[in-house]
């Protein structure tokens, strides 16, 4: 079922990109990229000083401004993730970038992660900065093929990542069956 989707979505970026040249957007993220738009596109749109970096159908590549990065990731040549770091590193920055995304996308699901024993703030972000454990917060909009996550990680700090639902779940599937 997957493979079929994920094939009648790339026929429909093929077919639009051949005959109209026009642009496939599912969702535009931070003013500059698009999800479902092609790797290639975006590239000649917002040029950057790497190659592409692959490992068999994913790609990406990073975009950095100050000291915060934006990765744009594909799968088979197609946008699936684009993922923005913030700074700093602070429950401030956590909280301020919450509120903002509540207000236009409404509730979140709490999918964050923490050991047993981990039960008030202070204790939480101290298990982040080990690595322990992970505040992750995710709007899914109904009838939307797109969501958004907050996440404050000790590798990425603190981000926001938009994916498209189905490219990432093949995208996982793929990497899990070492395809």
């Amino acid at each position: 079922m997957l493979k079929s989707k994920l094939f009648l979505l790339l026929l429909l970026i093929s077919m639009a990109g051949v005959s109209t040249g026009a642009e496939i957007c599912l969702k535009k993220v931070f003013n500059e990229y698009c999800l479902g738009d092609t790797l290639e596109q975006q590239l000649k749109r917002t040029p950057v000083n790497m190659q592409p970096r692959s490992n068999g159908d994913r790609a990406g590549v990073i975009y950095e401004k100050d000291n915060e990065k934006i990765y744009v990731m594909a799968y088979k040549g197609v946008i699936y993730k684009v993922l923005h770091t913030y700074e700093p590193q602070t429950q401030a920055t956590m909280k301020d970038l919450r509120r903002r995304l509540q207000r236009i996308y409404g509730n979140y699901q709490d999918l964050s992660e923490y050991p047993d024993n981990t039960k008030n703030k202070s204790r939480q972000i101290s298990t982040i900065r080990r690595g322990d454990g992970e505040l992750r917060n995710v709007w899914q909009l109904p009838g939307q093929p797109w969501r958004v996550e907050l996440g404050w990680t000790r590798k990425l700090g603190v981000s926001i990542a938009f994916f498209i639902n189905e490219l990432d779940e093949m995208q996982k599937e793929a990497a899990r069956q070492g395809l």
